[in-house]
């Protein structure tokens, strides 16, 4: 085949795919490789089309990459072993069906958000943002939810605003409604709530009952937080929430046209639901969640002033069992005492007593490999922390890491860092300021379990944060998003392999692969210079 051919057929494929496929994906067996998974992920998909087309265009094609290519065996890779990739999307998307939390975050889908609202439910938005630009009021909304020939309706659900820094006035200026032909809309973060007036299982969209909606503020590349929550789950960090892109249009009822809002990215909430999906793994779900924040969540102090129930403004914000709010803070209070009062020797001893430590430096690896500034360890912000038990002294806690959209290059100046990408894991943050983590490395075999699992992060064979296998998983999210970025509230949108506009480093790229400014190329360095930890250095 021609590469002319090679190259029009590669788009025909594409095209096929984004329109057809988008819910298709099929599992490989554990113990039996399928000859279809070209890349040997663990799913037959856009990315095992690539590689055999890639691997016919001689794009850097290795005998071993030439050899996995030859799906049908015949000694040669061409058109038709590209058809055997696709026939077997084809048949397991006819096959599949997803139900559940694995039909809402379905990465291979795109599916429609479409919300219809009176003008006067929208206009009381615009008057609760007035007041209060923090507002949690719900409006009553009808939402419906379509993925591919299959539509979930629902007639009355809630609609709020979220987000903090992103948070922004979703139409016009101060004090102005809705104009109706001469709207100017603004892109902001939305909360649906499906079951907020009907509290029955019907009310909820396959099991599940709200839905973050969070639009790319500032990353031009629309991948970098969807990146973190894929890469901590195939990880094996379980408390990963789930994190897919879908497209919005919201209709205020008399217009004559809905307002497309764009591409969005569809966050799993962590709350009391977060807790039930992953009770088994947390060994409860009836324990005390906290939300920690605001550049004040050190760890450091627990006087009462920085706990609170409502007020996101309060360093930890009790978000379940909130009518328990002084036995939770005495449950808090126990663990910060001891995790700056006790000597070495006994925090060694007492750490693994309420700490998975392998699964938290783990998740933290993941946190300092992508780069995320505006986390804990160094900016005292962005994790919820759970407390599996009731107790006042007898407990497991759980890091869950959130917000990680400054990522990956969108480097800034604060605190311990000045540059994301070369910065020292070993010394990441704030260590006397927020010592959780200092604390734990000062021990020397999880110094050395932690830096283990950076490495295994960036090694090329594990297919995890290394450049290739990071740029094949960027590249597919691009093809299937990029034809819906532009909408209304920002025409002109478009992709771009840039960080963000607010960061220090404008010249970190993704995709572009230069040693110099290639983002995962730059941390694979500095990662791979770290010398391995002896277990008998340190206490």
């Amino acid at each position: 085949m021609s590469k002319l051919k090679t190259i029009s057929f590669y788009h025909t494929v594409r095209m096929a795919l984004v329109l057809f496929l988008s819910v298709a994906w099929m599992p490989a067996a554990a113990a039996i490789r399928i000859m279809e998974d070209v890349d040997g992920d663990g799913r037959v998909d856009v990315e095992d089309v690539n590689l055999v087309i890639n691997t016919i265009m001689e794009v850097a094609a290795s005998n071993h990459q030439q050899a996995l290519s030859d799906v049908n065996g015949d000694g040669r890779t061409d058109v038709e072993d590209v058809n055997l990739v696709i026939n077997a999307i084809l048949f397991h998307a006819v096959h599949e069906v997803r139900t559940g939390y694995d039909y809402v975050w379905n990465e291979h889908a795109l599916p429609e958000i479409h919300i219809d609202v009176t003008e006067d439910e929208w206009n009381q938005l615009l008057d609760y943002y007035d007041a209060d630009r923090l507002t949690k009021e719900y409006i009553k909304v009808g939402v419906r939810y379509v993925v591919g020939d299959e539509v979930t309706t629902f007639t009355e659900a809630g609609l709020r605003m979220r987000g903090n820094g992103s948070r922004r006035r979703p139409e016009g200026v101060t004090g102005e409604h809705h104009r109706s032909g001469y709207t100017v809309w603004h892109p902001t973060g939305f909360g649906l709530n499906f079951r907020k007036y009907h509290k029955d299982s019907e009310h909820t969209l396959q099991g599940v009952r709200k839905l973050h909606l969070r639009y790319f503020y500032h990353d031009p590349s629309y991948v970098r937080e969807p990146f973190c929550y894929r890469l901590l789950s195939d990880y094996g960090v379980w408390l990963a929430p789930r994190d897919t892109y879908c497209r919005l249009w919201i209709h205020v009822l008399g217009d004559t046209w809905p307002a497309y809002y764009g591409v969005y990215a569809m966050l799993e909430p962590i709350d009391d639901e977060y807790l039930k999906m992953r009770k088994d793994a947390f060994g409860s779900a009836d324990g005390y969640l906290w939300k920690c924040g605001q550049g004040i969540a050190r760890l450091t102090a627990s006087h009462d002033a920085l706990f609170g129930v409502d007020n996101d403004e309060n360093a930890y914000v009790l978000k379940t069992r909130i009518g328990e709010l002084e036995q939770a803070k005495t449950q808090f209070k126990d663990f910060v005492s001891h995790l700056n009062t006790l000597g070495d020797e006994e925090f060694a001893q007492w750490i693994p007593t309420v700490c998975d430590v392998p699964l938290l430096l783990r998740t933290y690896a993941v946190v300092v490999a992508v780069g995320n500034w505006d986390d804990y360890w160094n900016n005292s912000n962005n994790y919820y922390l759970y407390f599996n038990t009731t107790s006042a002294d007898h407990y497991q806690f759980f890091f869950i890491p959130y917000d990680l959209d400054n990522t990956l290059g969108s480097s800034r100046a604060v605190q311990a860092i000045t540059d994301t990408g070369r910065q020292d894991p070993m010394h990441w943050g704030m260590d006397e300021r927020n010592p959780l983590i200092a604390r734990v490395l000062k021990i020397a075999h999880y110094r050395r379990l932690y830096v283990q699992y950076l490495k295994e992060l960036v090694d090329a064979e594990r297919g995890l944060m290394h450049y290739d296998a990071s740029v094949r998983r960027i590249r597919a999210w691009h093809e299937m998003i990029a034809p819906h970025v532009p909408s209304v509230v920002d025409k002109d949108n478009v992709l771009a392999d840039l960080p963000s506009k607010l960061g220090n480093m404008p010249l970190y790229r993704l995709l572009e692969d230069t040693p110099q400014w290639n983002y995962f190329r730059v941390r694979a360095a500095v990662i791979d210079s770290i010398p391995l930890p002896l277990v008998s250095e340190g206490p």
